[in-house]
């Protein structure tokens, strides 16, 4: 004897993630719950797409569902950044390599004479041919590891 079972219908809208709009600090705060469960070794980094941003997909999870708008991290600071900021992470990535470049062979900060900010020198960068572009905006060095930040110091 056969015994046919109906399935329930599921809802068409069961597994398909809700659009969400979020904060930078709740990316923020999706990245860092990201990280603390991934295996040892895996980081922020796996999240980023080919152009810059991260992947919202893989934060929907931590999220809430999946946001269109588009979120940037820096490779080097691993600083995240909304849409309006897409050029602080680029600047920042390749200043930064060009001051870790030019701290390992000059044995010195490549800053403006007389900043009490700490800025980076770009001129002498590119004078010096680490730096290929001038950065639209001024990159401060940070008391952290010889760090980059966007933000002056106070």
């Amino acid at each position: 004897m056969k015994l046919w079972f109906k399935r329930k219908r599921q809802p068409a809208h069961v597994g398909i993630p809700t659009a969400v709009e979020v904060s930078l600090d709740q990316v923020r705060e999706a990245v860092l719950h990201y990280e603390a469960e991934m295996p040892q070794g895996v980081t922020r980094l796996s999240l980023l797409l080919p152009d810059g941003s991260l992947d919202m997909k893989r934060l929907s999870r931590y999220l809430g569902g999946i946001s269109d708008q588009k979120f940037y991290l820096s490779k080097e600071t691993y600083e995240i950044f909304n849409e309006a900021d897409r050029q602080i992470p680029y600047y920042l990535d390749m200043v930064q390599a060009a001051v870790d470049n030019y701290m390992e062979e000059q044995g010195k900060l490549p800053l403006v004479k007389g900043s009490s900010q700490s800025e980076v020198d770009f001129r002498l960068l590119m004078r010096e041919h680490y730096l290929r572009e001038l950065p639209p905006f001024p990159l401060y060095m940070t008391d952290e590891e010889f760090m980059l930040t966007h933000k002056p110091s106070k």
